[in-house]
């Protein structure tokens, strides 16, 4: 008697574990439903559109610095070299953000729609422009901390302001897409770039 007890409640088990399994088991990919913004090759886009955007965002809060800094050099003598330097390694955070975001989207950009390609592809050049300008300029400054109305060290602002906006409108299609679309999360792009760059 004891034996058949121990027979049912392994059965029991057994069964248990097997029905288990059967509803643990994933859905045919027929079965799943339409994979319309899951789909590997949608999410890839979305998440390129979201880079874009920050890209756009980023090149428009440097293009603004650009020009505070060519308001400075304005009038150079009543700014510090000090105030000058404050900005530029503002900027140069940011730009590197940015650097970021296009080493990313280059890694990516054989799977994206043409479209997306060809804003990467516009920006660029732009971005490679803005980040040795800037790079140019923190040395300069290094090196000629009085000079700073040399032209050769005003005409970095202007640079810098025509480069970031070459980025800024190059990425403006797939900012318009993003803030279009309800369904992205920007703070998901935001935790894996990470923020101390």
């Amino acid at each position: 008697m004891r034996v058949k007890l121990v027979l049912k409640t392994v059965g029991f088990l057994a069964a248990l574990s097997l029905a288990s399994t059967v509803f643990a088991a994933p859905l045919p990919a027929s079965d799943s439903g339409p994979s319309t913004l899951t789909s590997p090759a949608a999410n890839l886009s979305l998440r390129a559109s979201n880079l874009l955007n920050r890209m756009h965002n980023d090149a428009r809060w440097v293009r603004d610095e650009a020009d505070q800094l060519e308001a400075y050099n304005r009038q150079p003598f009543q700014i510090s070299w000090q105030i000058d330097a404050v900005t530029l390694m503002r900027m140069r955070k940011r730009i590197n953000h940015m650097d970021q975001i296009l080493y990313r989207l280059r890694s990516m950009e054989g799977m994206l729609p043409q479209g997306q390609q060809a804003e990467i592809n516009k920006a660029a050049p732009a971005m490679v422009e803005l980040t040795d300008t800037t790079q140019t300029a923190i040395k300069f400054l290094n090196n000629n901390e009085d000079l700073i109305w040399l032209p050769q060290y005003t005409a970095y602002a202007n640079e810098m302001y025509t480069e970031a906006g070459r980025v800024e409108r190059s990425t403006v299609q797939s900012s318009g897409n993003v803030l279009a679309n309800p369904n992205v999360n920007q703070s998901t792009e935001t935790q894996n770039l990470g923020t101390g760059s």
